[in-house]
């Protein structure tokens, strides 16, 4: 990966790696230990975390060092920033969707096209997307893990897809997410003590506005188990370029509705407090399925999902030809 004709990391110093930058960056709070370019492999990590702002907190204090930050121009725009993180001896790529320090794009401005090809374009291989949602059911509580494995797009004016106007991209949407990843996942959380909820239905809504009571039991009556924003068109355009991505959601409330009578404060403080244990947790979760990921054999259908386009020549196999 060249480095880029004079762009800033957000720090003020040149990086390593930087293809483009916006013109308005927020100071990172963290020291970044920056490399030389011949100090890279050809591809850093094949792994990659996608999360939001919480995550992002964790990130930048605890998760490891931050070795470089880049925003990589695509052909769909610049990506949010994507940190180079090493844990240990494991390095793997950190995203924050909703911009670098602070919560500062909403879920239905994310460039999620420029995310997806930045990391393809990386190497990444697997990608794990954290999620806070909202619980559609009581047997949801505030703070449960979940590995849905389906959903419900109720996105409208999303840039779903890498291949406008173009005549291919008609993939199957089964299995939803890497059935692979989701079990390397749920074991790494069952051999920490931590106990996930496997499978359900995340819909996933427009935003950034939450959803109406009327809304809800649509979403109820349809057989969504949670709801929130963000998901798609992240886990299809992953589908579309071949990569490994799955889900994991913390419940972070009740939507609009679903509880029957309003939480006593009592309620509201217990339920503040096993979030933010959940929260706290997610800094030795993720270094956790780290190494897990890293190790583990892959045995799934995800690289092959453009596969049939392959075999009839309408495409090859550098994904950077099929937008052309």
């Amino acid at each position: 990966m060249p480095p880029g004709n004079g762009s800033r990391s957000p720090s003020g110093r040149k990086p390593a790696l930087v293809d483009s930058a916006p013109e308005a960056w927020s100071e990172p709070q963290t020291e970044v230990q920056l490399l030389p370019l011949e100090g890279y492999e050809a591809s850093f990590s094949p792994i990659a975390i996608i999360g939001g702002g919480r995550i992002y907190h964790l990130a930048k204090d605890r998760l490891g060092i931050v070795e470089d930050i880049l925003v990589k121009e695509t052909p769909f725009g610049a990506s949010t920033p994507i940190y180079f993180i090493r844990h240990g001896e494991r390095p793997f790529y950190f995203v924050p969707r909703h911009g670098d320090g602070r919560y500062s794009v909403t879920a239905p401005y994310v460039n999620y096209r420029a995310i997806i090809w930045a990391l393809k374009d990386l190497g990444v291989r697997h990608i794990v997307a954290w999620s806070g949602p909202g619980a559609l059911k009581q047997t949801l509580k505030i703070g449960d893990f979940a590995l849905p494995d389906d959903l419900l797009d109720l996105t409208r004016h999303r840039a779903a897809s890498f291949f406008e106007n173009k005549g291919f991209g008609i993939l199957r949407q089964h299995p939803m997410f890497c059935p692979q990843l989701m079990k390397v996942i749920g074991a790494g959380l069952q051999e920490l003590g931590l106990e996930a909820r496997q499978g359900g239905t995340y819909a996933v809504t427009e935003g950034p506005r939450l959803e109406t009571r009327a809304e809800v039991r649509m979403l109820r009556a349809a057989g969504a188990d949670m709801v929130g924003m963000t998901l798609a068109p992240e886990a299809f355009l992953a589908r579309e370029l071949e990569l490994c991505y799955h889900p994991v959601c913390y419940v972070t409330n009740y939507a609009e509705g679903v509880r029957r009578k309003a939480a006593s404060p009592e309620e509201r403080e217990r339920e503040r407090a096993q979030l933010e244990k959940r929260v706290e947790a997610l800094a030795e979760i993720i270094p956790y399925l780290i190494d897990k990921l890293a190790d583990a054999p892959y045995f799934c259908p995800c690289p092959d999902s453009m596969l049939r386009y392959k075999k009839r020549g309408v495409i090859g196999d550098d994904f950077r030809e099929w937008i052309r």
